[in-house]
């Protein structure tokens, strides 16, 4: 991994997928396809968390089917997508639970630093993730074999 000699191109592609990522997941939110679904606070920054019915689980609505608390938040998911399109907000995690899947987004907007990529954290962490992986799970050892 990351054997290119052009490291502004390895950025570059890195940015193009986190660009994607985030246009994706404006086009989910459009959809109603995922949707907020919680809010973590941390001190200084908050993120937003999304999933839905393609993550694996229902959509948020209103309770008891109150169909203004729906519209609020269809409009808090437009303006989440309108965010990412624009680049104020990133998707900066995803969160895999049982039988789930969601994803967070935060940014300046929101208290948090917009991260760029760079590649020595990007080794870094995958070897950090390569070492969890390897000691905690039965890994075939030739998924590891090029890194």
């Amino acid at each position: 991994m990351f054997k290119s000699t052009n490291i502004q191109e390895d950025l570059h592609v890195i940015a193009s997928l986190q660009r994607d990522l985030n246009l994706a997941s404006a086009a989910l939110l459009l959809t109603g396809q995922i949707t907020i679904i919680g809010v973590f606070v941390t001190p200084g920054e908050f993120s937003v968390s999304l999933s839905g019915p393609l993550f694996g689980r229902t959509r948020l609505e209103g309770k008891y089917g109150n169909l203004f608390a729906t519209t609020i938040i269809d409009i808090i998911d437009v303006l989440i997508a309108v965010l990412l399109i624009i680049d104020e907000i990133r998707v900066v995690s995803s969160v895999v639970g049982p039988s789930r899947f969601s994803i967070n987004v935060s940014g300046p907007i929101f208290g948090a630093p917009k991260y760029e990529p760079t590649l020595p954290v990007l080794k870094k962490s995958f070897h950090f993730f390569r070492k969890i992986v390897s000691r905690h799970f039965e890994v075939d050892p030739i998924i590891f074999r090029n890194s």
